[in-house]
């Protein structure tokens, strides 16, 4: 009964979401124009707010980013030597499905749920993993496509384009600003805490509610055997390689390690979508693969919910 209330109001307000949008009570652009009020203002007031007024240990166990990475990285090969192997795909296709295969639903589905388990106390780790989950994985993946047709100048340059793009990201921006207010103990004028403590109460449920309308963009279509294998890959070995990593063999606390694992299990995000789109491949197989890993992740998150708790 703990588990279902748990899970239930993230899952309710998603289908909401999706039936609003399904049936034309929100046009396409009312849905844009609320995903952009909810990624570029609600969450990143949620993260600002929470980073800034979290309570820093005086020690970080970076362990908690080996044992997520490590894990990310097997995945993300794992599923580029699957492809080739079954599909013989192009190095610029491998690298779309290895991103498919490990890129984590972080910031829509991972804060509101990590959150929901947790509490407040998950905000740091949160903020140690998802603070350079895009920097990390585009960086990846824009090296693979380009590794055979880019010069090394023009691929630097090419990172470097990146790099720029996921600065300029609110999230990201909202999230080192929180730190370094937080860090450097910059006094925050009251009524502005509480507006954006406020502000932030509407940050998970606007970003669920939304997650689901944008669900109807994308259509199970294409390579349905690619799909499923990314879907295998980034709902169950996925988390289950992060829990070995950061409660076997790293020595993280438990509420971290609770937090890497449930990030971890959520189900495949929409950044590798834009980025198939970016490279023109595999955009299909990467679609169904968000339909389907967000539907079975209802399932396989309570169970690693039940596991770590």
């Amino acid at each position: 009964m703990e588990l279902i209330d748990t899970i239930s109001p993230i899952v309710a307000i998603a289908i909401a979401g999706y039936f609003v949008r399904l049936k034309h009570y929100l046009s396409d652009a009312d849905g844009v124009t609320l995903e952009k009020v909810s990624f570029n203002l609600l969450i990143p007031c949620l993260l600002f707010f929470g980073t800034a007024t979290a309570e820093f240990p005086h020690t970080i166990d970076w362990s908690l980013l080996g044992g997520f990475y490590i894990s990310v990285l097997i995945v993300y090969l794992l599923g580029m030597l699957i492809a080739k192997i079954l599909f013989s795909y192009s190095l610029v296709e491998l690298s779309v499905i290895g991103m498919g295969s490990s890129y984590s639903n972080v910031t829509i589905i991972g804060i509101p749920l990590c959150l929901q388990v947790f509490g407040s106390a998950a905000f740091l780790p949160i903020f140690i993993i998802i603070s350079i989950h895009n920097i990390l994985l585009f960086g990846f993946g824009v090296l693979v496509a380009g590794a055979k047709k880019n010069s090394s100048s023009s691929l630097l340059q090419h990172l470097g384009l990146i790099i720029k793009d996921i600065f300029k990201n609110p999230i990201i921006v909202s999230l080192l600003a929180g730190m370094l207010v937080n860090l450097l103990n910059i006094p925050l004028y009251t009524p502005l805490l509480s507006a954006l403590s406020l502000t932030s109460q509407a940050a998970v449920p606007m970003a669920l509610f939304t997650l689901g309308g944008a669900l109807t963009r994308y259509k199970i279509a294409g390579n349905i055997n690619c799909s499923i294998i990314m879907v295998f890959l980034k709902l169950l070995l996925l988390p289950t390689l992060v829990y070995l990593f950061v409660f076997q063999i790293f020595d993280v606390d438990p509420l971290w390690a609770g937090t890497a694992v449930l990030l971890a299990a959520t189900p495949v995000g929409i950044s590798p979508y834009i980025f198939s789109l970016k490279y023109r491949a595999c955009e299909s197989q990467v679609a169904s693969a968000i339909v389907i890993s967000s539907i079975l992740s209802i399932f396989t998150v309570s169970a690693f919910i039940l596991v770590i708790t």
